[in-house]
C-alpha cells in the first residue's frame, strides 16, 4: 500500500464510497485526513443533536469471529467450542488477525474488505514498535516487562498460528511474525469487545472482539462515550451531547491508565487521573500459601494478585490481601475458625502495621529500580515515541513517591494511636485473639507533616513494643538475662512471665488480657493436625524450659520464682512471643536499624 499523503486521501474517498455502497449511513460525518504521520479523525458536516444518531453501520460490514472463521479455515482444532466450554480469547484475537493478514496479503484486490484494510495504518507507535533508544525511557517501569510479556504472548499465538493454518490458505511467507504483530496491534487499537453489544452480534460469546469500519476511526477523548443501539440490520451510534458542525467526533477508549493507552494505541493523556502502578502480589513460595489462599477465597479475594495503585487511592482491596499476606500461622489458624470475618475492617494493630511495612517495602524497592534507571537514559526524547514514553515515566515515579509518603503517614499515625490506646489501657487486638472491645477510643492525629519528619514512632518503639531494650525497665531482670546464653526470643519469653509477675511493669494489663490466649501447639491434645504441625515446636520448647529450671530459680530465685515459671506458663509465653511478633522497618534514607518486638496489644 502506497502511504503518500495523496494516496491515503484517494484511499479514505474509495473506504468511504464502500460504507455507502454497502449500507452504512453516516450523512452529518466526514473523515479527514490527521497529521503528516497517518492519522485521521471523524468530524460532523453540522449540527449533531444529542441522542441523535449520526452514523449506522449494518451487521455485513462489521468484523465478527464468524466471519474470520468462515474465511480462514484452520486445522488441529475444532472450530466450534464443546458445549458449556469457554471460548480462549488469545484463540478469538488469533482468528482475528489471521483474518487481517489473508486478507491484506492473500485476497488482496479481491477481498470485499479491501477498501477498509487499505486505510490500516502500516506503522504503529506502541512500545512493541519502539526502536532500542525509545525504550530505554521505559526502564525501571511496569511496561519495560509489560512489553515482553506482550511480545511473548504474541509469539506464542503465532507459534500456535503457524500449526493450525493451512499453507495453502496463507503462505508462510505471508504469515510472518512482522505481519502478525501488525495485525495484532491493529485489533489492540482498533477493535471493540461485544461485551459492549449484546443481542444479534453475540456469534461468538459476550467477551468476543470485533473490528467497526468508521467508528474505529473516532479519536480518544475522556469522559465522551458513544451509545450503541443495536437493531436487527445493524448498530447506530449517538452521543450524550450535542456536537457542533466542524467539532470532532470523538469517543471514551474506556477507563484507561497511560500504561494500556501507550500499549494498546502508542499514545498518553498527560496527568491521567486513572494512571497507576502494577504490582503482582506473589506469595506462591509462602509455607502457608494454602491456608492463605482459602482465607482469601472466602472473602472473594482469590483475583487480587494483580493490583493497580493510584497516586490518590490505594485499591479497595489491596490492604484486605496484604492483611492476609502477612497473617502468621497463629493468625491464619484462629480466622479460619471463624464463619464469617471482615478483611476489609481493621483488624488489628499488629498486622494493620505489617501489612503496611510490606506495601512499603515492595514499593520501595520499585522505586530503588526506578531511580537507578535514570542514569541509562538518553538526553532527550527527540521522537513522538520517546515523548510519550517520558510522559508514562514521569507519572510512574510520581505515583510511587506520593504512594510512598501517604503510607510514611499512616504509619507513623497507627503508631501515634497505637501509643495513645496502650497508655489508656486499652487494646485493639482482632476479636478471634481477644473478643472483648477496647474502653479506651484513641484517633490518631491528622495534621500534615513534613516527609523528613516521618517515621517510625520512638515512642511506639520504646514504649508499646516489648524489645531486648525493654529488658531495662527491670534491672533485676536486666542483670540476671546478662549471665544466660540463650537467643534473644527465649529472653523475651523469660521477660514476658516477669512482667505478668510485676504489676507495676508497663506491660503488665496488656499480658494479663492474653490470659486465656492459647497459641495452637497447645492444642495439641484437642486436635491430631494441629499436633502433628507443633509436635516438634512443643517439644523442643519443652526441652528449653527444662535446660533452664530449676537452675535460673536456684541462681536467681527473686528473679524467676518456680511457681511464676512453670512449663505451661513459659511455653504461653512462648506461643505469645511467637504469634505477636512485629519488625519495624528502617526508612530506606534514615541508616537506621530494623526493631524487632512483641505488640501486645
Amino acid at each position: 500500500m502506497d502511504n503518500t499523503s495523496s494516496s491515503r486521501s484517494e484511499r479514505l474517498r474509495t473506504f468511504v464510497k464502500w460504507l455507502e455502497a454497502n449500507g452504512a449511513i453516516f450523512p452529518k460525518v466526514e473523515i479527514r485526513d490527521g497529521t503528516s504521520e497517518g492519522g485521521s479523525g471523524v468530524y460532523a458536516l453540522e449540527r449533531i443533536e444529542s441522542d441523535e444518531r449520526y452514523a449506522f453501520i449494518p451487521h455485513d460490514l462489521i468484523i465478527t469471529g464468524k466471519v474470520c472463521h468462515d474465511t480462514v479455515r484452520i486445522t488441529g482444532q475444532p472450530r466450534q467450542q464443546q458445549e458449556g466450554e469457554e471460548y480462549d480469547p488469545r484463540h478469538r484475537r488469533m482468528m482475528l488477525s489471521l483474518f487481517l493478514i489473508h486478507e491484506r496479503f492473500v485476497t488482496k484486490e479481491a477481498s470485499f474488505w479491501k477498501p477498509y484494510i487499505d486505510i490500516l495504518p502500516l506503522e504503529f507507535h506502541t512500545p512493541l514498535q519502539f526502536n532500542e533508544e525509545e525504550l530505554k525511557f521505559l526502564r525501571g517501569t511496569p511496561a519495560e516487562f509489560a512489553v515482553e510479556e506482550r511480545r511473548e504472548g504474541y509469539r506464542e499465538q503465532y507459534r500456535a498460528a503457524l500449526e493450525l493454518v493451512p499453507e495453502s490458505v496463507i503462505p508462510r511467507d505471508v504469515l510472518t511474525f512482522e505481519n502478525y504483530l501488525w495485525a495484532m496491534t491493529v485489533l489492540s487499537s482498533r477493535s471493540f469487545s461485544k461485551d459492549l453489544m449484546e443481542g444479534s452480534l453475540c456469534v461468538l460469546t459476550a467477551e468476543s472482539e470485533v473490528l467497526m469500519p468508521l467508528l474505529d476511526m473516532t479519536n480518544h477523548y475522556p469522559r465522551t462515550p458513544v451509545t450503541w443501539t443495536i437493531c436487527d440490520d445493524g448498530v447506530g451510534f449517538s452521543n450524550f451531547s450535542a456536537i457542533e458542525a466542524s467539532q470532532e467526533i470523538v469517543n471514551d477508549y474506556g477507563q484507561k491508565s497511560n500504561e494500556e493507552l501507550m500499549m494498546g494505541y502508542g499514545f498518553c493523556v498527560p496527568q491521567n487521573p486513572l494512571s497507576c502502578f502494577h504490582i503482582k502480589l506473589n506469595y506462591s513460595q509462602d509455607p502457608l500459601v494454602e491456608a492463605k489462599e482459602r482465607i482469601l477465597a472466602a472473602a472473594g479475594l482469590t483475583k487480587s494478585h494483580d493490583q493497580y495503585i493510584r497516586a490518590s487511592e490505594l485499591p479497595i482491596d489491596l490492604l484486605p490481601v496484604l492483611r492476609v499476606m502477612v497473617m502468621t500461622d497463629v493468625d491464619l489458624y484462629y480466622i479460619g475458625q471463624e464463619a464469617n470475618h471482615d478483611l476489609f475492617e481493621h483488624v488489628g494493630l499488629r498486622i494493620e502495621l505489617r501489612a503496611r511495612f510490606l506495601l512499603m517495602f515492595l514499593l520501595e524497592k520499585k522505586l530503588c529500580v526506578f531511580e537507578n534507571s535514570v542514569a541509562g537514559l538518553p538526553a532527550k526524547a527527540t521522537t513522538s515515541n520517546a515523548q510519550v514514553a517520558l510522559i508514562y515515566r514521569t507519572e510512574i515515579g510520581d505515583i510511587l513517591r506520593s504512594t510512598i509518603y501517604n503510607l510514611q503517614v499512616a504509619e507513623q499515625d497507627i503508631m501515634e494511636r497505637a501509643c495513645k490506646v496502650f497508655e489508656g489501657g486499652g487494646h485493639e487486638l482482632p476479636r478471634y485473639i481477644y473478643a472483648e472491645k477496647s474502653e479506651s477510643a484513641a484517633t490518631g492525629p491528622t495534621s500534615e507533616r513534613a516527609c523528613a519528619d516521618i517515621a517510625p514512632s520512638e515512642q511506639f518503639t520504646d514504649s508499646v513494643l516489648v524489645t531486648s531494650e525493654s529488658f531495662a525497665t527491670d534491672q533485676a531482670f536486666l542483670e540476671a538475662s546478662e549471665q544466660i546464653d540463650v537467643d534473644e526470643d527465649v529472653l523475651l519469653t523469660l521477660f514476658l512471665l516477669r512482667v505478668h509477675m510485676v504489676p507495676s511493669s508497663p506491660w503488665h494489663a496488656a499480658l494479663r488480657r492474653l490470659d486465656g490466649f492459647k497459641h495452637p501447639m497447645l492444642l495439641s491434645e484437642q486436635n491430631t493436625d494441629v499436633g502433628e504441625m507443633y509436635g516438634e515446636m512443643l517439644v523442643e520448647i519443652g526441652e528449653m524450659h527444662d535446660s533452664l529450671f530449676p537452675l535460673l530459680t536456684e541462681h536467681f530465685a527473686d528473679v524467676f520464682p518456680a511457681e511464676h515459671f512453670t512449663v505451661d506458663k513459659f511455653l504461653w509465653a512462648s506461643g505469645i512471643v511467637e504469634a505477636f511478633r512485629v519488625i519495624v522497618p528502617p526508612r530506606c534514607t534514615s541508616g537506621d536499624c530494623e526493631v524487632e518486638g512483641i505488640c501486645l496489644i
